[in-house]
């Protein structure tokens, strides 16, 4: 302790006006509304490069909406209407999107420490020390892969691994395999490895989906459901504070496929997973399965252990409203789910947050 206070004496701290830390699609959004006003500003990312966080997913990922909708403020999306970019693809746009507005960027810096002091906050990493009036906490919501506490009890037979690990089919030498959770990853995984002729076990409960690739969802180009989705499923009204509600415990709807093309695909629509039976999985009818292979895609769970500020609820995620946390004047959050809608969750749905959050710094 003591050689650590000896090291941080010796680090000047540099001054921004505002701090944000996350160098995705969220914090270059809130960078890019800071810049046009001249603003003092920062963004410390802990990837390599820009675009790493997309990178690192697996090979065949694409985005839910088509690249109408994934534009960040003042940049389209390079590609044509109603197509489905790859992950590679979204990784290169969020770095040419950062060089052409020239945004601050610190890449391999990650946070170790965010404390408040008299003048505002103090931001700590390995080898650097920030001050700041205002801090947009931009890290995305994607942070600890959350695995059921039951998950230890399964046979040591069984493989198992979470579906931030799964990278190709090729990767999974299993036949027989059970993916737990049916929301856009669980679907996505399970697709690609029944087609490589795998026996694919689904469970989870239905979480609805966005007609996107439907004949509904491609009238007008996808405008209607993308205003349904940036208007009407919304914290501001009834219908979108209840479906925040429920994505928050089920999953967010499927922004490509449906359940019936997963079943069309021989993959077997099961039940929720409750627990271990004799060291295999179990079912909530009861029944018990035989697999090779499980892969979690139970989502993540929040990871604030660097922010030591007292503003989380009990689940451990951040008290906002639309991003703002009211207790802690100057603390902000950028590209939380359902942060202010259904939106808020896709590339081309945070320049709205990011313009919402910036605003309130400006007029501060």
């Amino acid at each position: 302790m003591v050689v650590q206070q000896i090291k941080d004496q010796a680090v000047k701290p540099e001054f921004f006006e505002t701090v944000i830390i996350g160098g995705g699609q969220a914090g270059l959004a809130a960078g890019y509304f800071l810049s046009t006003h001249n603003q003092n500003f920062i963004i410390l990312d802990r990837n390599k490069a820009i675009g790493d966080s997309w990178r690192y997913r697996w090979d065949s990922l694409k985005l839910f909406t088509p690249s109408q909708f994934d534009n960040l403020p003042g940049l389209e999306f390079p590609q044509p209407k109603n197509y489905f970019p790859t992950k590679d693809e979204t990784a290169d746009f969020l770095f040419a999107y950062a060089n052409k507005y020239e945004l601050p960027v610190r890449n391999q810096q990650i946070v170790n420490c965010l404390s408040q002091i008299d003048s505002g906050f103090e931001i700590k990493t390995k080898d650097s020390i920030y001050s700041a009036k205002n801090v947009i906490i931009a890290s995305g919501p994607y942070q600890q892969p959350y695995l059921p506490p039951f998950a230890n009890k399964l046979d040591n037979s069984i493989h198992q691994l979470h579906s931030s690990e799964y990278r190709n089919a090729a990767q999974i030498a299993y036949d027989s395999i059970l993916i737990v959770g049916a929301g856009n990853s669980g679907c996505e995984i399970a697709l690609e490895l029944a087609k490589k002729g795998k026996k694919v076990w689904l469970s989870g409960r239905d979480v609805g989906v966005v007609p996107a690739n439907s004949r509904l969802g491609k009238v007008f180009d996808g405008k209607l459901v993308w205003w349904f989705m940036t208007h009407v499923l919304t914290v501001d009204n009834p219908i979108g504070r209840k479906l925040k509600q429920e994505s928050k415990h089920h999953g967010t709807p499927l922004g490509r496929n449906t359940r019936k093309e997963i079943q069309e695909a021989g993959i077997i629509l099961a039940p929720r997973l409750t627990g271990v039976n004799e060291g295999r999985p179990q079912l909530e009818d009861g029944q018990l399965l035989s697999v090779d292979c499980i892969i979690w895609a139970t989502g993540f769970k929040p990871d604030y252990h660097w922010l030591d500020l007292p503003i989380f609820d009990a689940d451990g995620y951040p008290i906002h409203s639309k991003g703002v946390v009211n207790s802690t004047s100057g603390l902000y959050f950028i590209g939380l789910p359902f942060q202010s809608g259904l939106s808020s969750l896709f590339l081309g749905g945070v320049g709205k947050d990011a313009e919402y959050i910036t605003n309130i710094i400006l007029n501060r």
